[in-house]
């Protein structure tokens, strides 16, 4: 979750978890969870066909009241194809989806169908469904099991409802066994062995998982699509779609991939184990939070949730983190926090309402001068009007060609509130993370300026060309900036009111003496010039800043010390 994170994913989290917070963990919740399902492949990035491997074989199970409970092994596969229901091209091992016009079955195509037929009822006994199975065979017949509410006897694939009819007919005379045709399901999932032969499907709505065979004197891995994970694996179908792929396994197994991509493992102790524990406690939220629960996992692999590289990622002192702060969580009363954590704060962290939307009492700013002089506390972004154009209109802004950007107002943190982009066309505003998100800068903590001028002169550019005037105004009660238009205002002067005129001379003062600044046309180059962000820090800027907690632990500052810095009236229990 550290760097550039997905800030619409923030704000639905921060609203639901705000919306959401009396009944957080009620209703029995277990707030410190066993498993965690994560989703490896999906939407998108959702599979056809999927290759799992292990070096022991396979054990299906179905996953019921919290446990583990076996239903089918393949000790003698250690290679298996998992592809949905539909039509394929390819043999030995290789497919690929085939979405054209169907041929008739003399085609000269290599096609495989999803049809299939079923021989007798379902039955809840695997042995007798074997028995059938052992049967069929002996007559020449292709057959595989089935497990869809019930273990049951299948024939196949046919390419069509009429090729599957006649073996149905074939099967009946021949076994004196009702045959039954059974058309394509948006649900099932094939299971194929690694020369492509069908040995097993199962609808997918069933909870079934591919796990490797136990080895007590090793790490039980499966790998899928060459990519080596703890745990178990499945694989579903929702509405029709791709496969689903999904990796459910211990929690802490899960930070064992996720602590070294958030930190590197060469980092001290006392902050992989605050990072271990701020991972643990998102989880837990995100859990709860059921962000993907409509598509059947709790977190995905990338800054979406938190980024988790499987067992490839893991590195000793990563694990070590995770294994001496075993169970710990960050708490806020009495329910896991929404720990969300970034890069570098620049020396600042953020109130969460100044970056999404929703008020959480645990994520306020606090000043962090651990985070200073290290690796993204200052920054220096250059982008043309033409790229701010063109950034803008990815976004489906239009505004003609930009002619100045304006901070219209900051927290008290200095954090962009609200950006103005003025353009030939119009003006836009920009709030709190819209900025960093569409202009891809590394905060929303900057100051902005056409190249070649000071942050004053660009200021009194863009007043010039709105043919308007502003004071910027510090907040009494919360310390924000607030930028006034003092257009058609007056002040008191030795001569009584009088109205300020902004066709004059302006002079400003800096608390030490006066710089005149000359009258700057409405039209200006800034159209055709460059707009520099100075900014400080990487990332959302809430909650713990990673290189700040590195710079802790190596004052010799411990993990509670580290946590309870950057969250605010937290338990580290």
């Amino acid at each position: 979750m550290s760097g550039n994170k997905k800030s619409m994913m923030g704000m639905v989290c921060l609203f639901l978890m705000v919306f959401a917070s009396v009944n957080l963990f009620s209703n029995g919740y277990d707030t410190k969870p066993l498993y965690v399902e994560v989703g490896l492949n999906f939407q998108q990035s959702s599979k056809a066909v999927v290759n799992l491997q292990t070096n022991t074989g396979f054990q299906i199970e179905k996953f019921e009241h919290n446990n583990f409970n076996s239903l089918l092994s393949l000790f003698d596969h250690k290679e298996v194809i998992l592809r949905k229901d539909a039509y394929y091209l390819g043999t030995g091992g290789r497919f690929v989806e085939y979405t054209g016009e169907i041929p008739n079955e003399n085609s000269s195509l290599n096609l495989q169908g999803p049809y299939h037929v079923q021989i007798g009822t379902i039955s809840p006994d695997l042995n007798q469904a074997k028995e059938q199975l052992s049967t069929l065979k002996s007559k020449g017949y292709q057959g595989y099991l089935s497990y869809e509410a019930g273990w049951m006897i299948f024939q196949g694939p046919h390419l069509n409802q009429e090729q599957a009819q006649r073996s149905a007919e074939e099967i009946e005379l021949l076994l004196n066994e009702r045959a039954t045709v059974i058309a394509p399901s948006q649900h099932r999932v094939q299971v194929l062995d690694k020369v492509g032969e069908l040995i097993f499907v199962f609808d997918s709505r069933e909870g079934l998982y591919f796990k490797a065979v136990e080895d007590k004197g090793s790490v039980n891995l499966i790998s899928v699509d060459n990519q080596q994970y703890r745990g178990a694996v499945t694989a579903t179908r929702l509405s029709g779609s791709d496969m689903t792929v999904i990796n459910k396994l211990l929690l802490d197994e899960y930070l064992y991939g996720v602590v070294p991509r958030e930190m590197p493992a060469s980092w001290p102790i006392e902050a992989l184990k605050a990072q271990a524990v701020v991972a643990r406690s998102y989880a837990a939220a995100e859990i709860q939070m059921s962000k993907y629960k409509h598509l059947g996992f709790d977190l995905s692999t990338t800054t979406s949730s938190q980024v988790y590289g499987g067992y490839a990622s893991e590195h000793n002192n990563s694990t070590r983190a995770v294994q001496e702060t075993a169970g710990v969580l960050v708490m806020y009363n009495g329910k896991p926090a929404n720990t969300y954590y970034h890069s570098n704060s620049g020396g600042s962290t953020e109130d969460s309402e100044n970056v999404w939307s929703g008020s959480v009492p645990y994520i306020r700013g606090v000043q962090d001068e651990f985070s200073l002089n290290a690796l993204n506390s200052t920054w220096v972004e250059a982008l043309t009007a033409q790229e701010i154009k063109a950034a803008l209109a990815k976004n489906n802004i239009h505004i003609g060609d930009v002619q100045s950007i304006e901070i219209r107002s900051q927290s008290k943190n200095e954090r962009v509130l609200e950006l103005i982009v003025y353009g030939t066309q119009g003006e836009k505003s920009l709030e709190k993370e819209q900025s960093r998100r569409i202009f891809g800068l590394k905060s929303t903590w900057f100051d902005v300026k056409i190249e070649g001028q000071s942050q004053v002169e660009s200021q009194v550019q863009r007043q010039g060309q709105r043919q308007s005037g502003e004071l910027h105004i510090l907040g009494s009660s919360n310390g924000s900036k607030q930028a006034k238009d003092v257009q058609k205002s007056y002040v008191i002067t030795s001569q009584g009111p009088r109205e300020i005129d902004l066709s004059s001379n302006i002079l400003v003062y800096n608390g030490q003496n006066y710089r005149q600044q000359e009258k700057v046309n409405s039209t200006n180059s800034a159209g055709t010039g460059t707009f520099v962000f100075e900014g400080k820090g990487f990332g959302h800027g809430l909650g713990m800043s990673q290189y700040g907690a590195k710079r802790m632990a190596e004052l010799n500052y411990n993990y509670q010390q580290i946590l309870n810095h950057y969250y605010t009236g937290i338990k580290v229990e």
